[in-house]
């Protein structure tokens, strides 16, 4: 695969420079990066870290999403996620598990493991979850005292997500506590910036999410309860067969970290945009109506996820590369979401916005997120309660710091806000 050679002529740098830039691990904002890469050229340029070609443009994106019969999910093994020693038995384990996902199948299997959940994330059964949600979110507020200044995303961000998604799947309290190292852990094995040994113990940490996930599952097995973990174990696939235990931990462990890490981050970046267009912030505070189409616009302009992969399985064009059978292409959602041949002035977070609703976040085809609607409705309420407590919260004394070491998910680390 040969990779950028010279600069485009819609472009200021070559692609490799600009690639480098933006995995290098200490750019805070990757956007304008994205932006420079869309413009260049065709805007599908090779990344050597990713092993795949880098794509930016909204319709090259939304084509690769929707297309599973070219652009082939089956892809763990070729991907950082399926990164592992096979010479360590716990690599080794952790492969086993994390390689039956339903997001690294397609059709018919992915089908047959997704029917699973065919009731369970419905708008109308999702409804039933938003006492748990606001439950959640008021509690954690009321512990924060007004004037006083906190770090959102370990004290609250963080916080509510695993409250929720905990409830929702029937795990024990006194477990909630360790579900966030686990579940950022489980997370940080899909991202081509960690190697090494950041690696080697994220893997090993999701063995314990994995292992406790198992026991828990075999307690619902015996006792049903009325939560989602029983209902997936007892649910019969399209197939009429229910998930074996290595599927079931599988599905289970994406579950936590899905549910996780994209409410996590869009609770950050919804209130870094907030702080930042405090015009928008006095319509939504004085009308919670909006909130609706301005989740949608937090979804779009920052994404929780950023990228994604997928495997040709046929020689295809994409942009104006033509790739054979084989190769790999890394769509941009973030970079996809604002280009300006889909979304006009792209950059500026309108909650009026009228194509709001096309945008990529939760992906499109037959991989949308099984968890949208559970992401939608938990980031209206948080921000309902957050502006309902303390309507005039504004940004802390220290700087708010965005990950860097993070290709997949690139939140906020911190960011502290005065309440």
């Amino acid at each position: 695969m040969a990779g950028e050679t010279t600069a485009a002529k819609s472009g200021t740098r070559p692609a490799e420079r600009i690639l480098a830039d933006l995995f290098g691990g200490v750019v805070q904002d990757p956007f304008p990066l994205y932006d420079e890469l869309r413009e260049t050229g065709d805007g599908v340029h090779y990344s050597p870290l990713l092993q795949s070609f880098f794509v930016t443009r909204y319709a090259d994106v939304r084509r690769i999403a929707t297309d599973h019969g070219t652009f082939s999910s089956d892809l763990f093994d070729v991907t950082p996620a399926g990164t592992h020693d096979p010479a360590d038995a716990e690599h080794r384990r952790f492969a086993e598990i994390a390689s039956r996902l339903f997001m690294f199948a397609d059709p018919p299997v992915h089908s047959r493991i997704r029917s699973t959940f065919r009731t369970a994330f419905t708008p109308d059964a999702v409804e039933r979850w938003r006492g748990a949600v606001l439950g959640a979110t008021a509690s954690l507020l009321e512990d924060f005292e007004p004037g006083s200044e906190v770090d959102i995303m370990p004290r609250f961000a963080a916080d509510v997500p695993v409250a929720v998604i905990a409830s929702i799947l029937g795990v024990p309290r006194d477990a909630w506590g360790s579900f966030r190292t686990w579940s950022f852990a489980y997370a940080s094995t899909f991202d081509p910036m960690v190697q090494g040994e950041r690696r080697d113990e994220a893997i090993r940490t999701s063995l314990v999410l994995f292992d406790f996930l198992a026991g828990l599952a075999e307690q619902r097995r015996a006792h049903p309860a009325d939560d989602l973990i029983s209902t997936i174990v007892h649910t019969k696939t399209d197939d009429g067969d229910v998930l074996g235990e290595v599927e079931l931990i599988a599905q289970i462990a994406l579950l936590l970290v899905a549910g996780n890490e994209t409410t996590t981050n869009l609770i950050g970046n919804g209130v870094t945009l907030l702080l930042d267009n405090p015009g928008a912030r006095a319509e939504i505070t004085a009308a919670h109506g909006l909130l609706p189409k301005a989740i949608e616009e937090m979804l779009r302009i920052d994404p929780p996820l950023h990228l994604t992969f997928r495997l040709l399985t046929k020689d295809a064009t994409v942009g104006e590369r033509h790739l054979p059978a084989g190769t790999l292409v890394a769509p941009c959602i973030a970079a996809a979401n604002r280009d300006p041949r889909a979304f006009p002035d792209p950059g500026r977070f309108d909650i009026h916005r009228a194509e709001n609703g096309k945008h990529l976040a939760f992906l499109h085809g037959i991989h949308f997120c099984v968890g949208a609607a559970l992401a939608r409705l938990e980031g209206q309420v948080v921000f309902e309660e957050l502006l309902r407590h303390y309507p005039g919260f504004g940004s802390g004394a220290e700087p708010a710091v965005r990950r860097t070491l993070n290709a997949v998910s690139r939140g906020w680390e911190k960011r502290p806000v005065l309440l």
